[in-house]
């Protein structure tokens, strides 16, 4: 059709309407670059619309409908529901130099025609940079001058983020596991899901300990080719923030992401949120934790571990007697069974033996030895010649909950933890309640005696050494736990007997305490995503349970993981075996405990920087460590054909650069199959072919200090 004048003309018209649109849009928005990192503000609002950086490109593209920075829950008797957050205030914003303060004297309600409380809500949230020249903090500070409690505030609430490494490789990574959010279906198509448990809103607690994937308050967003690491920087105080993320149907390819505060602003109070510090990088997440790691190791300097802790491959569990039994010749193990145990454990590297239900019952104090399982006598000298053949034997005790619970002033409770291969079912039946009881908190101050004169009576007797049940406390502002003063006595008490005492246990509640005390932990875990934890914590050492599995021995000895090996005899518990008697289980612990002795110095002293080594997704599981000049990046066939795996990196982010490398490629023997010679930074190799279950390692050096 040919054009006419009038044709034309309502072109013209469309192009100056559309931009008008845009340069109002445009005057609409509040620009500003911090350390690098375009920050882009609604100037009506207050809200945060646009974030990229020259590292990640593009990383939130928001709207005026889909932005956020500030929300708040503000619950009224006439709607629940209701929210407070910037996107429905007007905000003031004031720039100084290279810093930003937005100011909200009043924030404004999702909804207009409830009735609010006598007063208002007012807060402020300032953006500056950080010294390190890398990374911008946000902090809040929310003033309730209104009537009304405010039970929940999300900070920083960021909205509007995209898939910055592609739908598949854009990532979620906490301390302890790994989402891909962009790739989770709404609801199953077979299914019809009721609609609160759609993907929608997604939390992850920060309560947990060892258990949580949000583990630590950190976490990166992003991927290979770059993300950004997120921090606040309160470490031990009990104010830890939840991590929610949100999807919306109509909008699946922005995501929401935001830290939820549990704590209650009152009528007349002030709340500080503390810094958060944002960190856009280049590659992977070890790349963005560096300023984490950093902030860390100045809170809380790493402390000396036992030294076979500290050089170990891992551990030994063993089961001596089920709970209820009164039969010693159903017994697994007895105490003069301890040196043979010892013997085998450690031809396979594992030099630390933690026996279960070796005393005549869990859930009480004081704690005696079993008669079904021999003398005490027999119990102390068989730990004596344990460690005379290199194993350090560490009993594990359960007294945190307790059976007899009306002595601590608390009501008798039902935590059941009876089990029993002839009960009907095997764990909890209905009509079994030999290990029954209440969990008695940590500050009463009864049980905290008993704890004390229970564990420090067996050190007197001969046992330094202990694994401890459910290490949870509680977490109250400005005080240190309880629990933590409990231990911290007991510890002082054993390391007076012997200085390479350990004590081990069950991380529950807050990682961050764990660590200034634990030596390893003993968690009901199997192999855990857990690079970030291990390149950020050198205590506790954390561990992964092993039956027989030689995959999971290989990729928990390359994640960095403490190996906890308990295998069990057919139909029976938990570690009723021994190692030897599982000779594949065997044959790939003795390789491994080869292996970790030969680059033992990467696992010590080195970064762990898992995957993020890559600039691309391989086909095979790696993980890699950083010891400055050089880096180990180990290369496990996990599936179950054949393959030669294809490996590459940018080593410019980790290695020094104007430097050329020698590779060193390395079999699951620890034998030098070949070396070679590399110039420039981008590092591509191939593995031999590797057979399923089977390992390999490149070792690349920089050659600048050899000059």
């Amino acid at each position: 059709m040919p054009r006419t004048s009038c044709n034309i003309l309502i072109e013209l018209l469309c192009i100056t309407l559309l931009s008008t649109v845009a340069g109002g849009a445009e005057e609409n928005r509040f620009k500003i670059n911090i350390n690098g990192m375009d920050l882009w503000f609604d100037r009506q609002t207050g809200s945060l619309e646009y974030l990229a950086s020259p590292a990640t490109g593009v990383l939130l593209d928001g709207t005026q409908q889909r932005s956020g920075l500030l929300d708040v829950a503000y619950p009224t008797k006439e709607f629940t529901p209701l929210r407070l957050a910037s996107r429905f205030s007007k905000a003031q914003l004031l720039r100084d130099g290279n810093a930003l303060t937005i100011e909200w004297e009043t924030l404004g309600p999702s909804r207009s025609i409830f009735p609010l409380s006598e007063g208002r809500v007012s807060a402020r949230v300032t953006v500056r940079p950080a010294r390190d020249g890398r990374t911008v903090i946000l902090s809040c500070q929310i003033e309730n001058h209104s009537n009304t409690p405010i039970p929940q505030v999300l900070f920083p609430d960021l909205w509007g983020l995209t898939p910055s490494n592609g739908v598949g490789g854009t990532e979620l990574r906490l301390a302890r596991g790994v989402i891909h959010p962009f790739t989770v279906p709404f609801r199953p198509p077979e299914s019809a899901p009721p609609y609160y448990d759609r993907v929608g809103w997604k939390e992850y607690p920060a309560e947990g300990g060892y258990y949580s994937q949000n583990a630590l308050r950190w976490l990166d967003f992003g991927g290979l080719w770059g993300g950004l690491s997120v921090f606040q920087r309160k470490w031990r105080t009990e104010d830890r923030p939840d991590v929610l993320t949100y999807r919306a149907e109509h909008d699946p390819m922005h995501l929401r992401l935001a830290w939820q505060h549990k704590r209650q602003i009152d009528p007349g109070q002030i709340w500080e949120s503390g810094e958060f510090w944002l960190t856009p990088h280049p590659g992977g997440w070890a790349k963005g934790i560096e300023v984490f790691r950093d902030y860390v190791q100045q809170v809380n300097p790493p402390r000396a571990l036992p030294t076979h802790i500290r050089n170990g491959l891992g551990f030994q569990t063993i089961w001596m007697l089920q709970a209820p039994e009164k039969d010693s010749a159903k017994a697994a193990f007895l105490y003069k069974d301890l040196p043979r145990v010892a013997a085998d454990a450690v031809q396979y590297g594992l030099d630390e033996l933690v026996p279960w239900f070796w005393n005549s019952g869990y859930f009480s104090m004081p704690v005696h030895f079993s008669k079904d399982l021999g003398t005490e006598k027999e119990l102390l000298e068989g730990i004596k010649q344990a460690e005379t053949l290199g194993v350090n034997v560490a009993p594990f005790f359960s007294i945190h909950i307790i059976g007899a619970a009306g002595k601590y002033g608390v009501t008798p409770g039902h935590d059941d933890w009876t089990y029993h291969t002839e009960l009907i079912p095997q764990f909890r039946p209905y009509y079994a309640h030999d290990l029954e009881g209440t969990f008695i908190d940590d500050d009463n101050p009864l049980w905290q005696q008993d704890t004390l004169a229970t564990l420090t009576d067996w050190i007197k007797r001969g046992m330094a050494s202990f694994s401890f049940d459910q290490f949870s406390y509680k977490e109250t502002s400005g005080l240190k736990p309880g629990l933590i003063n409990t231990i911290e006595q007991v510890r002082a008490v054993a390391k007076s007997k012997d200085p390479q005492s350990t004590f081990g246990s069950e991380s529950c509640t807050d990682l961050e305490w764990d660590s200034s005390l634990l030596d390893y932990t003993w968690n009901w875990v199997d192999y855990q995503d857990a690079g970030p934890l291990l390149s950020v914590l050198r205590s506790p050492r954390l561990n992964c349970n092993i039956d027989d599995s030689p995959l999971a021995v290989k990729k928990c000895f390359a994640e960095g993981l403490y190996l906890n090996v308990m295998p069990s005899e057919e139909d029976e518990p938990n570690g009723t075996a021994l190692v030897s008697e599982r000779p594949q289980l065997a044959t790939a612990l003795k390789r491994m405990a080869a292996m970790h002795r030969q680059f033992l110095a990467y696992f010590i002293e080195g970064n762990a920087l898992g995957e993020s080594v890559l600039d691309q997704a391989t086909t095979a599981f790696v993980r890699a460590y950083q010891l400055r000049d050089r880096l180990l990046v180990f290369v496990l066939n996990d599936r179950p054909e054949p393959q030669q795996v294809a490996v590459r990196s940018d080593l410019s982010l980790w290695l020094p650069k104007g430097s050329d490398f020698e590779v060193n490629y390395f079999d699951e023997h620890g034998k030098l199959l070949r070396d070679s010679s590399l110039e420039g930074t981008h590092w591509l190799a191939a593995t031999d072919v590797l057979e399923p279950v089977e390992i390999s390692a490149f070792e690349i050096r920089s050659r600048r200090n050899e000059r």
